[in-house]
């Protein structure tokens, strides 16, 4: 009996299954994060009602700088898909390195912040105070899927040197876009957060 060729799995699977299943891990990360900013509005209000002072909250001004450095990853990784989707071979990989030099400018601002709130958190955790420490467990944790997120990022920028995506394929860009602007929403509404509640 004659068979045919096995397909490849990318053939045999049904269209955007790839695009579904980021989409539930990224729904799951969502609740992650919500859950956690929760419980920091929760803790940093019911204090109030304590009657206890945190005093104001110094929030690192360089975290402002690593807002506009997301921000423009976010508009570059846009141009890359919106490049390669019309074609547009040289301006796509421009803009994949141009996204995956700021992702890494983001994490490299952000250290020296983390370092300071990491100070902080020592000079209250004597009078038992523990909410720089969570404002330090946020932004971390931000910054891990940060990290997790350019090592895919790297690989596609490489293959994109490589020119192995063009119009018609195109799926690892729209991956690591997805990922990366939830990223920055992320990102907007933790710092909006720990900036509106300080």
């Amino acid at each position: 009996m004659d068979r045919s060729p096995e397909k490849p799995l990318d053939d045999r699977l049904p269209p955007d299954t790839g695009t579904f299943g980021l989409s539930l891990f990224l729904v799951s990360l969502s609740v992650l994060f919500a859950a956690s900013l929760l419980a920091y509005g929760i803790i940093r209000s019911s204090a109030v009602g304590r009657g206890v002072s945190y005093g104001t909250l110094h929030v690192p001004s360089a975290l402002w700088l690593s807002t506009a450095v997301i921000l423009a990853s976010s508009v570059s990784i846009h141009l890359a898909l919106r490049a390669v989707r019309t074609g547009r071979q040289h301006t796509f990989r421009r803009a994949m390195v141009v996204t995956a030099i700021l992702g890494l400018a983001f994490l490299i601002v952000q250290a020296p912040s983390l370092y300071r709130l990491l100070q902080s958190h020592e000079a209250f955790r004597d009078r038992n105070i523990y909410l720089y420490g969570l404002i330090l467990m946020l932004i971390g944790l931000h910054a891990l899927h940060v990290i997790g997120g350019l090592m895919p990022l790297g690989v596609v920028t490489g293959r994109a040197l490589q020119g192995r995506y063009h119009a018609g394929r195109y799926e690892g860009v729209r991956y690591c876009a997805m990922y990366w602007h939830f990223l920055d929403v992320v990102w907007l509404f933790m710092f909006g957060v720990l900036w509106t509640m300080k």
